[in-house]
């Protein structure tokens, strides 16, 4: 792998930084896809109704996003190292404390905790990736991030649809105390990827004002939105896949969880693509390709996505191979952004698209005709905003560096 890295890793080594990088990035994943095909379960052991356990989706996405908001400028303070560890301990006991709750409610505070922790992790790492890599290597690296992360959610409904069957579904939150353990030992081999000397000086206070000033920048915000607003689908469909597969088809918590798998191995094929063409394919042109494939993606999911469940799958795949594809572009032309903080960055990033996600979530709470109808709509409105946001952003004269 002929990458540059700009901070040399003693312990871990290059690779091993990578794999790092891949450990923390999966945690978000993990976290969600784990316990999916336990969802009927749960609703019956605590005696719930599918509104209240979305909540801990929700509750998660909310917390993942808002900690990833102010964890990423914090570090460009204090340092990537010490504030990864703590989100590490915080993600460890929350989840330990999700696998004896003895409630819902319980469940969703404890989710909240644990996200809290992910953001943490997730923002660092992001972070992470802009101190120790240069402006050349960085897109590869992010690609490459991205299409190993997809073990991940490819795994994880296999992994809990296993664990559902032959013991309980309190072993997912389990297997994920054990995994942030293992994230929490290879911190300390960890060498400091931002040096004193490039971190935010002053007050605690100076390391938001590089998120406000982010806010403000026309061009980076209305890029990220409309890149951001994809995520929205996406999530809605992980909100319900388990109610769509399982109720609706009528499938297995084993058999849903292949076809969750199998769309799953799509996002790796969206990176991969889009390091062969970056160079070929001029950089306004990949926004647009994406925000028409998901769309008309949209109008098939609703209309004959619902007949069977190969079919919804046929029919949700160009979301996901569209998805993962512009977001290995617009996550690298982002973070590739000059003077800008990379926590600050970071933050910005994967705050938006996680709360963009969480809205989307929200959205199929609404009384859809049934939820694949949901899903399709979802994907219809969310590219109807990513498209003005574009319009915007060009109408505007704005410019982006590496875009436009």
């Amino acid at each position: 792998m002929n990458s540059a890295t700009i901070v040399h890793q003693p312990l871990l080594k290059k690779r091993g930084l990578i794999a790092y990088l891949l450990l923390l990035n999966m945690t978000a994943p993990l976290s969600v896809d784990m316990y999916l095909p336990a969802f009927p379960t749960i609703i019956s052991e605590f005696i719930t109704n599918e509104t209240m356990l979305n909540y801990t989706l929700i509750g998660f996405l909310v917390s993942f996003s808002v900690g990833m908001l102010f964890i990423g400028p914090i570090s460009d303070k204090f340092g990537r190292k010490p504030i990864l560890t703590t989100g590490i301990i915080i993600y460890s006991f929350a989840s330990l404390m999700c696998a004896f709750s003895a409630t819902i409610e319980m469940l969703i505070i404890f989710r909240v905790l644990q996200a809290a922790g992910a953001g943490g992790m997730v923002s660092v790492s992001t972070a992470m990736v802009r101190d120790a890599f240069d402006d050349e290597a960085r897109p590869k690296i992010i690609a490459i991030l991205q299409m190993l992360a997809v073990f991940a959610p490819t795994l994880a409904p296999i992994i809990g649809a296993f664990i559902v069957k032959h013991t309980t579904w309190r072993v997912t939150f389990l297997l994920l105390t054990a995994l942030s353990g293992i994230s929490l030992i290879l911190s300390f081999l960890l060498k400091e990827t931002l040096p004193k000397e490039k971190r935010v000086s002053g007050n605690i206070l100076n390391s938001f004002y590089g998120l406000i000033e982010i806010g403000k920048n026309r061009s980076f915000m209305y890029f990220l939105i409309a890149s951001g607003s994809c995520s929205m689908v996406y999530m809605a469909f992980i909100a319900v896949s388990s109610y769509i597969y399982i109720q609706f088809f009528g499938l297995s918590e084993e058999t849903y969880s292949i076809f969750f798998a199998v769309n799953s191995l799509v996002l790796m094929v969206g990176p991969n693509i889009y390091i062969l063409v970056r160079k070929m394919i001029p950089p306004t042109k990949i926004p647009l390709i994406s925000y028409s494939s998901i769309f008309i993606a949209g109008i098939l999911i609703a209309t004959i996505g619902r007949q069977n469940e190969y079919l919804f799958l046929l029919t949700f795949m160009p979301v996901t191979l569209s998805l993962s594809f512009l977001r290995a572009f617009s996550t690298s032309t982002l973070l590739a952004q000059p003077d800008m903080n990379g926590g600050a960055t970071s933050s910005m990033i994967n705050f938006t698209n996680t709360a963009l996600g969480a809205f989307g979530m929200l959205l199929t709470s609404l009384p859809w005709i049934n939820h694949i109808v949901g899903v399709g709509s979802i994907a219809i409105i969310s590219m109807l905003i990513s498209g003005i946001m574009m319009l915007l952003f060009h109408r505007n004269g704005l410019k982006l560096q590496g875009y436009n």
